[in-house]
């Protein structure tokens, strides 16, 4: 009661500079609280991320809100950790990162297969995928140059996005053209999970699901799941099994992955084998993300 008093009796003015100060002190310690917390630094403006170029946000431990940033779930913090297939197999997943490109990898430190991707503050982009089977490869182009936009970067659950990129099939032996054709697909943003548990009982927190759909409204013909630190967790198709992370590995436990090279696989970026290109749809029985 005697501080209800000794407020009423305080002058007007010297309430107001009371009640200036209380709340500038308040915003002084939530300010140095969170900078504790996060570590986080001003940036200077030479250190603004280029437009080419991904960040990572920062990772908070709570459920996430949209709308979701998919750098987020697609960009892993190079952790290493196995994939279960459906019939059997399983192959070492890690995500690595160069300048301006980030690769799922699968296989081991001897030779890892990979796809491709890349971040704009705006689009998730794909470029090469090394893992069709059969010794092929595909990339993705679009006005002859690789590369397609793949999903919104900063999208909600529900969202629906469409594509039709330009796909060509090589062999991985001589780069020669497979097929060829373009694909127009949907991507569907499924769901969001605050905890998703697989099949081998390792639950992850924040983990989205891509649905890929042939048809705006259609039933997925394959899934993908991503999750927070990790990337690529888990997939499944509707003639192609499904896979599900089993096993994650300590840091320093495995070396990390070794992406394949491919000899005849050049890095400009240029459409190749023009000469045996067909402009039409993809042939039936080739699939590209």
């Amino acid at each position: 009661m005697a501080h209800d008093l000794a407020w009423t009796n305080t002058s007007a003015p010297a309430r107001r500079a009371e009640t200036m100060m209380r709340h500038l002190l308040f915003l002084a310690a939530t300010l140095l609280a969170a900078l504790t917390m996060t570590g986080v630094r001003a940036a200077s403006p030479a250190a603004v991320t280029p437009p080419d170029q991904f960040y990572l946000p920062i990772v908070l431990s709570q459920p996430l809100a949209p709308p979701y940033d998919m750098v987020q779930f697609m960009v892993g913090d190079h952790r290493l950790y196995e994939v279960q297939h459906s019939s059997g197999s399983q192959a070492r997943h890690q995500t690595q990162e160069t300048r301006t490109r980030f690769y799922h990898t699968k296989g081991d430190e001897v030779r890892a297969e990979w796809e491709e991707l890349w971040a704009t503050a705006d689009t998730i982009f794909r470029g090469t995928d090394t893992s069709p089977g059969n010794g092929q490869y595909y990339t993705l182009y679009e006005d002859d140059v690789a590369g397609s936009a793949w999903s919104p970067r900063l999208w909600d659950v529900g969202d629906v996005y469409e594509r039709n990129p330009f796909v060509v099939f090589y062999r991985k032996s001589d780069c020669s053209v497979v097929a060829s054709g373009y694909q127009r697909s949907w991507l569907r943003f499924e769901a969001y999970y605050p905890t998703y548990t697989f099949r081998s009982g390792i639950s992850l927190r924040n983990v989205i699901e891509l649905a890929w759909l042939l048809k705006p409204d259609g039933q997925p013909v394959e899934s993908y799941f991503y999750a927070e630190k990790y990337g690529l967790v888990g997939w499944g198709s509707v003639d192609h099994g499904y896979s599900y992370i089993s096993w994650v590995h300590q840091p320093g436990q495995r070396p990390d992955n070794k992406r394949e090279v491919i000899a005849c696989l050049d890095a400009n970026g240029l459409l190749r084998g023009k000469g045996a290109l067909n402009r039409g749809p993809l042939p039936e029985g080739f699939r590209a993300k």
